[in-house]
């Protein structure tokens, strides 16, 4: 409970567009600790984009990820380090606009995307990991750039799990190889480039969130 109230503590004093507010925290009748969070209709990213019912333009993908570059850079001009970008763990709300969240839910709602580190006592979404995550455990605001490569990869698939013919356990060899993801069918070249920029094995060579909401920007228009 100490943990979590200190989690809500930082997060209480986030306001943008494109990052979740947190309302407030209470305990419940069992003194079990809860968020208040706004009502996000239309759920979380990776399921919206999923869903057939809706269809997508390359466009419309391409501006889902330039709002969560959005969200991404202010809580980077806040020194916060998210430490697990994904789709998953993005929010949308009845606007169809994108908030970046993350408040521990991924775990439970999607354990599967989650694997035990070497000492077993976290869980680890690996497949979204920059390379020097998972070989030193080191997370920085560079490595949230190489997990929003992988976002934008999932939202140009409409939801594959990132390295679908990669073992989860083989992802760190593969990388250190210096293949990555394969470019996505019906993704054009420049978006595709934006990616590789986000996976370049040197940290410093990626680019910084702020250049990543300009380069979508240009893209967009």
């Amino acid at each position: 409970i100490e943990g979590f109230l200190k989690e809500g503590i930082i997060m209480k004093n986030f306001t943008h567009d494109h990052v979740l507010s947190l309302l407030g925290l209470c305990l419940g009748y069992k003194k079990e600790p809860m968020v208040v969070l706004p009502f996000m209709a239309n759920g979380d990213l990776r399921s919206y984009v999923k869903d057939k019912k809706r269809s997508f333009t390359a466009r419309q993908l391409l501006h889902l990820a330039q709002q969560v570059a959005e969200g991404m850079s202010y809580l980077a001009s806040l020194n916060f380090i998210h430490r697990d970008l994904a789709a998953r763990n993005c929010m949308i709300d009845d606007k169809s606009q994108v908030k970046v969240a993350d408040f521990g839910l991924s775990h439970q709602l999607h354990d599967s995307e989650y694997y035990s580190s070497k000492n077993r006592k976290a869980k680890l979404p690996i497949k979204w990991m920059a390379l020097e995550s998972l070989e030193n455990y080191v997370f920085t605001v560079k490595s949230d750039v190489w997990s929003f490569g992988v976002l934008l990869w999932e939202l140009m698939t409409r939801g594959v799990t990132p390295y679908p013919d990669v073992d989860v356990f083989e992802t760190r060899n593969y990388l250190a190889s210096g293949r990555r993801l394969y470019k996505p069918k019906f993704c054009p070249e420049n978006v595709y480039q934006v990616m590789m920029e986000c996976w370049q094995e040197t940290p410093e060579r990626r680019p910084t969130f702020t250049d990543l909401v300009n380069r979508l920007e240009v893209l967009l228009n």
